[in-house]
């Protein structure tokens, strides 16, 4: 070992480490049960995420119920009458959930929308239970008090304990802001409430939607449908491709030749050195809704940029995945700001991919550390001189005005402590359900609406929902993992003020992670790669 270079022997420890998750130290008994587990793990999994993609939860609401919701809401929707009276049908799913909690000025009729939104998949409840209670078992075959200890060994946090100090430190500190930003929004619902001559009984789940939205709109002047109108997709996507390209030192043109895809929807690109002197490898983009197709955006890496049997290296490429709407004769798709965050944030995973110089494909990334460069890209989106670039008129092509992005900017703010607690609160509770050291130790709804309550100041009321049963990340490797968002959104946010804020031109600060993160990837330690990036220790 002492005569292997650093990569060489992190690929020595990391199949050491793979063997041994896979029984080696076992008994010939032992390994028999992991396989067991790991059998009924997948299957379990895979029914977690099959029932909630496949989920048809809707109400029937009227016009009247809908009061708020704008005229083009109505357009095309599939409705019913039940006796005199039309009913339209409001699937209980992200976009259509979002806009009725957002607009609708009756209260029950937000609640009635949000029950249903947050108690689909009532099945997947018994499958989570099972699920945290094979983790468990699988741990403690290997030798591991708890799942957390088993997992977070070979992460960059490396120990439950560590996970929970950065979790516990940002709770204390986001929890008094948070419950200023929630007096506020109770004190919007008790105006708007009192103003119609009713009696204000509370702030709940289903009223957060609507006023953080009437808080941003009457704090800043935002409004979020008039953002809208500065992202159509195609020319946010280019635009994106250029801030990543010319930050790391890269171009990006169509693909030359035709390659195979899926579906013929898909486009492809080729990734090259800025000064052509090399290919670098291709991305793939999906960017349309169809049946039975994954529904949020997301990174799959198709091939990892290794060294192959004969000493070439074999070129990487990255998948990217969305179901955005199809764009109209008249109209393109229009992003919502969170979706251009999400977009950057996805194609960060993507130049991670094709940026990695690592020489064997089990030096992967661990988790938290694989977050970072997407999280530190995201800063983008927020930044006025890259939303001068990234935003500009649908119709017209003039840039989103300054005073404009003045008032967007400063709208990051607005519940932002609530919101920022609520990851806090979802990572807790994924490291809470996988730290137990007995089965049956935690019921993994109660335990999950509980602590909602508790640090998220989540107020539930009388309804019954389980949120807990589409908590999918947890199904899709992020268990013991979630923390990694807020992990690595401390970790990038210090990066980011530290060098792309900093004296260094984005040129240089990006020729300095490419090769300092992007290059390495997970082929050295990733704590040493921060480090040498930022010249010092990461501070939150």
């Amino acid at each position: 070992m002492s005569q292997l270079d650093e990569e060489d022997r992190l690929l020595v420890e990391r199949l050491e480490h793979k063997l041994r998750a896979n029984g080696l130290q076992l008994t010939a008994e032992q390994r028999t049960q992991v396989e067991r587990v790991n059998k009924r793990l997948v299957e379990l999994e895979l029914e977690f995420i099959y029932n909630v993609d496949h989920a048809t939860n809707h109400v029937m609401l009227s016009r009247a119920e809908l009061d708020g919701l704008p005229a083009s809401f109505f357009e095309n929707r599939r409705s019913e009458f039940r006796g005199l009276t039309k009913k339209f049908i409001v699937l209980a799913q992200a976009a259509e959930a979002t806009a009725v909690l957002k607009h609708a000025t009756n209260e029950a009729t937000r609640k009635t929308v949000y029950v249903a939104q947050s108690s689909h998949c009532p099945k997947n409840i018994a499958l989570l239970q099972e699920v945290v209670h094979l983790r468990l078992e699988k741990a403690q075959l290997f030798g591991f008090a708890t799942y957390a200890d088993y997992v977070l060994n070979q992460r960059m946090a490396k120990t439950p304990a560590a996970v929970m100090e950065l979790e516990e430190s940002l709770s204390a500190k986001l929890r008094p802001l948070a419950e200023k930003e929630m007096a506020e929004l109770c004190a919007l619902k008790r105006t708007e409430v009192e103003a119609a001559g009713a009696v204000y009984d509370g702030f709940y789940e289903w009223d957060y939607i609507r006023y953080s939205s009437q808080a941003m709109a009457n704090q800043h002047r935002v409004d979020m449908d008039e953002i809208k109108e500065y992202f159509a997709l195609d020319s946010v996507l280019s635009k994106v491709l250029s801030l990543y390209t010319t930050t790391l030192g890269l171009k990006v043109i169509e693909a030359s030749s035709v390659l195979p895809v899926w579906h013929p929807s898909v486009k492809t690109f080729e990734v090259w050195e800025a000064d052509d002197s090399a290919f670098v490898g291709h991305i793939y983009l999906d960017l349309y809704e169809r049946e039975d197709k994954y529904q949020d955006i997301a990174v799959w890496p198709l091939r990892s940029a290794v060294v192959g049997e004969d000493g070439t290296r074999m070129t990487p490429a990255s998948a990217m995945l969305a179901s955005f709407s199809e764009p109209t004769e008249t109209t393109p798709v229009l992003l919502t700001h969170i979706n251009v965050k999400y977009l950057v944030h996805a194609l960060g995973h993507a130049f991670q991919n094709l940026c990695s110089k690592a020489k064997w494909s089990q030096l992967t990334a661990p988790r938290d550390f694989a977050e970072i460069s997407s999280q530190m890209f995201v800063q983008w989106v927020w930044e006025p001189k890259s939303l001068r670039t990234l935003a500009s008129h649908y119709q017209t092509g003039a840039t989103m005005p300054d005073e404009l992005i003045e008032r967007l900017v400063a709208s990051r703010n607005t519940s932002r402590a609530i919101r920022e607690l609520r990851q806090v609160f979802r990572g807790i509770y994924d490291m809470d359900i996988h730290r137990i050291t007995k089965a049956g130790a935690i019921d993994v709804v109660a335990h999950y609406n509980e602590l909602s309550e508790r640090v998220a100041l989540a107020n539930y009321g009388d309804a019954h929902v389980f949120k807990a049963a589409t908590f999918s990340h947890i199904m899709q490797g992020y268990d013991c993992g979630y923390y990694s968002f807020m992990w690595a959104s401390v970790i990038s946010a210090d990066m980011f003020s530290a060098r792309f804020s900093g004296q260094d031109s984005d040129a240089e600060a990006g020729a300095a992670f490419r090769s300092e993160i992007l290059q390495p990837g997970g082929a050295c330690d990733p704590s040493a790669s921060v480090e040498r990036f930022l010249g010092r220790a990461p501070s939150n």
